[in-house]
């Protein structure tokens, strides 16, 4: 996973724009701006493909750095596809004020060449496993859509216009309906996809609705430790400590789109006639917080479906 970081000696930043990308080499110093276009991308990074030695650095963009991806894939370069918050912080810290395409990918360069022993290249992902993230993130608009216009629905002045508003919900409703079928045939029709699904299944909390958004967005499940994947989660507690002072810890970070649905998941464990429920009531009656309890059930469901995957992978190796 991680980019031989001894032997990285220059960086390529790619600062990615709708239309264009702007190359900073960190070897040679010299800028260079092209089309964000398959042939315009090739020719620029041609004479990279044969070098030892170097990252090629992106920001996470919506989008508009796949092609960019694509064509350092294509021609064998290392790259890594950074988290656009932490660049930002990083020039920041630099004391940079000013804010051009080129002085960003100058930056960029920056960034991999102090940090590339933590930085992860880039994995493309297979064809099915990004449909199945698409599929996810639109019903989770779709959602959030539905639940706005049945709040609109409800307020006292938009009683003339009830009716608009209603069939608009029943629409986006039918196409919630219509995503969950392709969702669950995208499931059906992928062996490895459908068995890690019916083991997330088997996680008390975790139904039919969450275990497709778990593959989807965590990916690493079954391939990382415990605290990996609760930071991931966004369960894991981060301390607040400072001299003799000790704070309260807050489950800070991770993953935001899993929390609500982690947090739902919660709700249906303590619920249950699991192990989790017992450990729910457990912590209640020690004086915790029903908050805090919930919190604690987020993170067990995510180290417990972890280490299911990950005894699922270990026999998976084993019998291919």
């Amino acid at each position: 996973m991680i980019a031989n970081a001894d032997e990285i000696q220059s960086t390529l930043g790619c600062d990615v724009a709708k239309d264009t990308v702007t190359l900073f080499d960190s070897r040679t110093l010299k800028t260079l701006t092209v089309s964000n276009t398959t042939a315009a991308l090739k020719a620029a990074l041609k004479p990279y493909a044969g070098r030892t030695g170097m990252l090629a650095i992106c920001e996470a963009t919506g989008g508009y750095e796949d092609e960019l991806l694509r064509v350092l894939e294509s021609l064998a370069i290392p790259a890594h596809r950074a988290d656009a918050a932490r660049v930002k912080a990083f020039i920041r810290s630099c004391g940079t004020m000013a804010k051009t395409d080129p002085i960003d990918a100058r930056h960029i360069a920056e960034y991999g060449l102090l940090r590339a022993k933590s930085l992860p290249r880039f994995q493309a992902p297979e064809p099915q496993d990004a449909r199945m993230k698409l599929l996810v993130a639109r019903r989770a608009d779709l959602v959030a859509m539905r639940v706005q216009e049945e709040n609109r629905l409800k307020a006292p002045r938009n009683k003339p216009i009830a009716r608009e508003i209603a069939g608009h919900v029943a629409e986006i409703k039918r196409r919630i309906d219509a995503i969950d079928r392709q969702i669950e045939a995208t499931v059906s029709g992928n062996r490895r996809m459908k068995e890690r699904q019916a083991i997330l299944r088997g996680v008390p909390g975790i139904g039919k609705v969450i275990a497709p958004v778990l593959l989807a967005l965590m990916p690493e499940l079954g391939q990382i430790d415990r605290r990996q994947a609760a930071s991931l989660a966004g369960c894991a507690p981060h301390p607040r400590d400072s001299g003799t002072y000790k704070g309260r810890r807050f489950a800070t970070g991770g993953r935001r789109q899993l929390r609500p649905l982690l947090f739902t998941a919660a709700m249906a464990a303590s619920h249950s006639k699991s192990h989790l429920a017992v450990i729910y009531r457990r912590l209640l009656a020690a004086g915790k917080s029903k908050m805090t309890a919930l919190g604690a059930l987020m993170r067990h469901i995510v180290v417990i479906a972890n280490a299911r995957l990950k005894e699922y992978e270990a026999a998976d190796a084993r019998l291919t």
